[in-house]
Formats: structure tokens, C-alpha cells, sequence
């Protein structure tokens, strides 16, 4: 313990030397009598730790003048649009842009964050670098389901929770009942109950928004059969948040095979803000669906599907 206080203790002074009194890292090494790559390693680690918080005050402008067109065109509360380098994926430029906005967030006060589950949240959690707080919770919005290739909203909350130093409610049940009936008595359980009636009640919620199809997640992880997803598209679905299906105006498709334990699409539209996560030109049509649901005040998108929905 006194080691890591000692550790935290040089490196507080290192970037307070360098930030604060804008020092260079030589004059730092020379000041404390270490080496410069030592020094840089030190502010390094820092950063990553939270001690140092590096905030850039403007975007991109190429991806801060999409935000503003998404914002127009879709009478949005408000966007962030992530800018891929060489070699990144989609869902990472999206999974960043989502971890500054849940920095902002939290460093704001007082305020509850309800998370769902999904790939590029996941990421976003595992992105968000710490920060200090007062007074956050963190809440799951679904139940936990996971698989392999998926983390579960539980794991989202509790890597936040971690990052923000937070309080955190779970949702003790599954994210899919096997029937309506059971998926019914979970919602009434008073655990289950009192953590969604948390999430209702959250100052944000963060939701995944899927595709539709074989390529789905819920298809590629088993939750739906081929022949299931069939019988959605056929009735004009074109995406889902929790499992809950909605066509390209907005209205609801029944998925008969899911009963997710989650909260609803009316309950979102209730919601104080409503934050949609997505990567990939291919997730187009399942977010205008669900801007039409009335479901998405914010989107945390890549610029390729940001340009993608202008083209709509």
C-alpha cells in the first residue's frame, strides 16, 4: 500500500510539474534526478489511470459539422460522431465517441446512467477512461444475457461503475425469459422490479440499436432461429433495442420468439435521454427506425454511418 501511494504520489507531481507548470520533460527528469523516458512513461500511466485528463475542447470538424447536420435533420437533442484512423473498425470510432460522452456525463454531478447490452457498448465501457464523481449510479436497463462473442449489461455497469468510482444496480434475472408467462413473473419480482424502475427513472440510457436479419446479433448468438428473424423482416421490421422490434415509421412488430426483460419501447420514449449506439453504414435503416419510434434523443455514431443517414 505505501508503494502505490509513493507511485501515485510522483506521478501527481510529475503531471502537475508538466500540466500545471508546463515544464518539459527533460527539465522534469533533471528536476527529480529520473531519465526523460522514464518521466513520459510516468505521464503515460497517468493518464490511463485517470490522474491526468486530457480534454480537447472541440471535435473534429469534419465530424462536429455531421453532428450539427444529424442534429438538424433528425431533431435531435444532440449527436457525437467518432473519426475511424487507418485500420479501424466502425464500432471503435463509435465505441470512443460514446466513451467521451459518458466521461462528460459523469463528471457533470449527480446523475444516474442506465446501460443495455451490445458489442460497441461494451467497447464504449471498456474506452471510458476514469474519472472522479459524486453521486453517480449506474443501472442495467435488460436483464443478463450473455454469450462468448457478447458481454452483458452487467458487465457494461460494472466496468463503468469501476471507471466512475459509481454505486451500481443490477438486474438479477435473465435478459430473455423462455416464455411470456416467466418472462412476466421476473418483471414482477420486487429485485427486478426496483432496479428497471431505476432505469426508468435514469438521467440517461444508453441502448444498442440492431439489425435486422441473419447477420443479427440475436440470430448469430442464438437467441432468435433464421426462421423467426424471417417472419419479422416479412413484417417490415427493421431494427431492435432490447429485443423489441419497430418498422421504418416507428411502429412495433412482434417478435413472438423473445420475451425480453428489459425496459420497453414505451418506457424509453418516456425516458429523460435516450443515448443510441451504433457503428456501420449497415445500421442505417435500424436507427431511422428507431428516431421515428420516438425512442433516440442522442446518437454516439462513426462518421460513415453518420454520412450514411444524411444520405437518407
Amino acid at each position: 500500500m505505501a508503494e502505490d501511494t509513493t507511485r501515485q504520489d510522483l506521478a501527481i507531481r510529475v503531471a502537475w510539474l508538466y500540466h500545471d507548470r508546463g515544464l518539459t520533460q527533460q527539465e522534469i527528469a533533471d528536476r527529480l534526478g529520473l531519465s526523460r523516458s522514464t518521466i513520459s512513461r510516468i505521464l503515460t500511466d497517468a493518464e490511463r489511470e485517470g490522474i491526468i485528463r486530457v480534454v480537447i475542447t472541440q471535435p473534429l470538424p469534419e465530424a462536429a459539422q455531421l453532428a450539427e447536420a444529424l442534429i438538424e435533420r433528425y431533431k435531435l437533442a444532440g449527436a457525437i460522431v467518432g473519426t475511424a484512423l487507418d485500420g479501424e473498425s466502425p464500432a471503435l470510432a463509435a465505441a470512443i465517441a460514446t466513451a467521451r460522452r459518458l466521461e462528460s456525463i459523469a463528471a457533470s454531478g449527480s446523475v444516474t446512467i442506465a446501460a443495455g447490452w451490445g458489442r460497441t457498448i461494451a467497447l464504449s465501457a471498456s474506452e471510458t477512461r476514469p474519472v472522479p464523481t459524486t453521486k453517480v449510479t449506474l443501472v442495467d436497463a435488460f436483464g443478463h444475457t450473455t454469450t462468448d462473442d457478447t458481454t452483458a449489461a452487467v458487465e457494461v455497469t460494472n466496468t463503468l461503475a469501476r471507471k466512475f468510482d459509481a454505486r451500481v444496480m443490477h438486474v438479477p434475472s435473465p435478459g430473455f425469459a423462455p416464455s411470456s408467462e416467466i418472462a412476466t413473473t421476473f418483471l414482477s419480482s420486487p429485485p427486478v422490479a426496483r432496479a428497471l424502475e431505476k432505469a426508468r427513472s435514469a438521467d440517461v440510457v444508453l441502448v444498442s440499436v440492431g439489425i435486422v436479419g441473419c447477420d443479427s446479433l440475436l440470430v448469430a448468438e442464438g437467441f432468435m432461429t433464421e426462421e423467426a428473424m424471417t417472419e419479422v423482416t416479412d413484417a417490415g421490421a427493421v431494427g431492435e433495442v432490447f429485443g423489441w422490434y419497430f418498422d421504418a415509421d416507428g411502429h412495433s412488430v412482434q417478435a413472438p420468439s423473445l420475451h425480453p426483460v428489459a425496459l420497453t419501447l414505451d418506457e424509453l420514449r418516456n425516458a429523460s435521454r435516450v443515448i443510441g449506439v451504433a457503428g456501420g453504414t449497415e445500421k442505417a435503416d435500424a436507427i431511422k427506425g428507431a428516431i421515428a419510434a420516438g425512442i433516440l434523443d442522442e446518437l454516439a455514431i462513426d462518421e460513415t454511418l453518420a454520412e450514411e443517414l444524411l444520405k437518407k
